[in-house]
């Protein structure tokens, strides 16, 4: 019984105080980006935090092996080759034109090996990713210096709760 009045006294004292909320705006003048914070965990009228189930998503081989799917970055749908080899989420010029980084103004510092060679990429920060339920904050990327498709690297996956590809679908946790 003091336990939960401990507890209440703390969810009561935060309302109370009121949390600050970060919005994401991005400064697309410098390629970064504010970002939100992870939202708070539901609670319950005593002020417990709720278990959220785990969100999962399934996705299926396309010809070749190999899994494209399309998500939301910052708001705007960006179609990925999932690389579990690329170390960052990885977008095209193009897509990060969209997503209103101006390239010109980007660091082209961060030297990669890819299979075409080395290349100069610029890192920047995305406010979100999201495949449909899945959501993930604040995720480090680079835009590549050349065309092709975005890739839905490893800076994105690892923090997933699980990734695996088993006969042909890979499915993902948060």
């Amino acid at each position: 019984m003091l336990r939960r009045a401990v507890m209440l006294l703390i969810g009561c004292s935060a309302a109370a105080f009121g949390l600050p909320k970060l919005v994401g705006n991005m400064d697309v003048g410098s390629g970064a980006s504010a970002v939100p914070s992870t939202p708070p965990p539901r609670q319950r009228v005593d002020g417990i935090p709720v278990a959220e189930p785990p969100a999962t998503e399934s996705y299926h081989a396309a010809r070749g092996n190999q899994f494209f799917l399309t998500g939301s970055v910052n708001g705007y749908s960006i179609q990925f080759l999932v690389d579990t080899g690329a170390t960052y989420v990885s977008l095209t010029p193009e897509d990060a034109t969209r997503l209103g980084f101006d390239l010109k103004k980007l660091n082209w510092n961060v030297p990669m090996r890819t299979a075409n060679g080395i290349s100069r990429n610029a890192q920047v920060t995305l406010a979100d990713i999201r495949l449909n339920r899945i959501v993930e904050y604040n995720v480090p990327a680079i835009v590549m210096s050349q065309n092709g498709i975005s890739l839905l690297g490893m800076s994105f996956l690892s923090r997933l709760r699980s990734w695996q590809i088993s006969n042909g679908i890979l499915t993902i946790a948060s």
